[in-house]
């Protein structure tokens, strides 16, 4: 009976439940590619097989965490925009450990044909890496991908029980919310008066201590070919760490709604604040998108800039960092860019309700359009700024060491487009579902 519950829940939301699937089928695949890359690798059946291993998993223990991250955070948001429901279910007799079954059967339903789904792109993803890891030099000779059992496995693995803790977890928080209190206040806002979680927090500032002191650890390398290496995993660990911690940081910026230009924008920050935990879910992952391919990008210039000034050993395995730079950064916005547009599409859609009763309150189309690109607009700026500082994280001890400077070489236009581009697509998707979601009509909308 659970398991047909489950089913008959996810046929009713398509446009949520989508989400944490396409997080879910590209993080298997990204996984998987890695996996198999490194499976590869330790065969040892070419030239450049043993660097091949250590780059794959180098790239392949970072990315899981950010996979982990975005797979969490999704299936989080899904089931926190379910609350009510829950709570009705918990005021007819539900008890707790019912409500964490039903919600685990509903995301296992979910997850289990996602993750299938993303093995074979996975192998096919590993299959394009592997020619361009010997395109750059990296490996060298005819090598053939190995796609076995194991690495299909761990790809597969560890994207469903990523899958699988979110959905304990919040379970777990939804089994614990009194129905009456959540009865009255679930309409759109979290149940919960917090921002954020203690687990939330002190897993946000250990990443955040961690990636500082890779940074700190960083200054005190010898400038050579292992420096790199040492230096990037420090944005990464910072990205995820401000990404965990940035429910709190929207609570802060929304105190300054009183002061903000306009009604609009005051609107907007007031419904941030309103909404800290799910706008987090959203700033996170471009918070992650942001630092990334900042810190990865300058590094990369920084190291180019510094190009014949190595010695011969540092100039043999440069092509190989290079392109391990370059791979992990158009993965990770790939990846990343996923994560954001399914969020951005969960979270929107779902506020479906809301736009009809600030419709059918005498506000138009048009005001409900420039309130959400507002938001969306806010949002970016908050992500933007916290990506940034963990880029500066990896960039500024790279640079000191590489160049003696502070300020990492590389084009201003680089970091332009970076922030250009992550604002575009919250923008432009928010934008686009909320035209779409109050095409229905006011009164129909809050019935939905």
């Amino acid at each position: 009976m659970m398991w047909r519950l489950a089913l008959r829940t996810v046929r009713a939301r398509p446009v949520s439940y989508l989400a944490p699937a396409g997080v879910l089928l590209a993080g298997t695949a990204l996984l998987t590619a890695l996996a198999t890359l490194a499976e590869t690798g330790l065969a040892g059946t070419g030239d450049g097989t043993e660097s091949l291993a250590i780059l794959a998993a180098i790239m392949g223990g970072w990315t899981m965490a950010i996979v982990v991250y975005g797979v969490v955070s999704t299936i989080a948001l899904v089931i926190r925009q379910r609350e009510r429901e829950l709570a009705l279910l918990r005021s007819i007799g539900t008890t707790a450990a019912q409500i964490r079954t039903t919600v685990l059967a509903e995301t296992t339903t979910v997850a289990l044909p996602a993750v299938l789904a993303g093995v074979l792109p996975g192998i096919a993803l590993g299959s394009f890496l592997l020619d361009r890891m010997g395109a750059v030099g990296v490996v060298s000779g005819p090598i053939e991908l190995v796609a076995g059992w194991r690495p299909l496995t761990a790809g597969a693995a560890v994207a469903l029980l990523s899958a699988v803790a979110a959905a304990l977890l919040a379970g777990r928080r939804a089994g614990k919310v009194a129905p009456v209190l959540a009865l009255a206040e679930a309409a759109d806002a979290p149940v919960s008066a917090a921002v954020l979680s203690r687990p939330a927090r002190y897993a946000g500032l250990g990443f955040v201590l961690l990636g500082v002191g890779s940074g700190i650890g960083t200054l005190f390398m010898a400038n050579g070919p292992l420096l790199a290496a040492a230096a990037g995993p420090a944005c990464i660990a910072v990205a995820i760490g401000l990404a965990l911690l940035s429910p709190a940081v929207v609570a802060l910026a929304a105190r300054a709604a009183p002061g903000a230009p306009g009604a609009v924008g005051r609107l907007a920050l007031r419904n941030l604040g309103a909404r800290a935990a799910r706008s987090g879910s959203i700033v996170g992952p471009l918070a992650l998108l942001v630092g990334i391919a900042a810190g990865t990008l300058y590094m990369q210039s920084t190291e180019d800039s510094t190009a014949g000034t190595g010695g011969a050993a540092a100039e043999e395995v440069a092509p190989q960092f290079a392109a391990a730079n370059y791979l992990v950064v158009a993965m990770i916005i790939t990846f990343s860019t996923i994560a954001v547009t399914n969020t951005l599409v969960a979270a929107t859609w779902h506020r479906r309700r809301e736009f009809g009763l600030l419709r059918l309150t005498a506000s138009t189309r048009r005001q409900v359009l420039r309130m959400v690109t507002v938001e969306s607009a806010l949002s970016a700026g908050i992500a933007i700024v916290l990506g940034t500082v963990a880029a500066a994280a990896t960039t500024i001890p790279f640079s000191i060491v590489k160049t003696g400077s502070a300020l990492p070489a590389g084009p201003l236009w680089m970091y332009l487009a970076i922030v250009a581009g992550s604002g575009a697509v919250a923008v432009v998707t928010t934008f686009t579902t909320t035209l779409r979601a109050t095409e229905t009509r006011p009164i129909a909308a809050l019935a939905a």
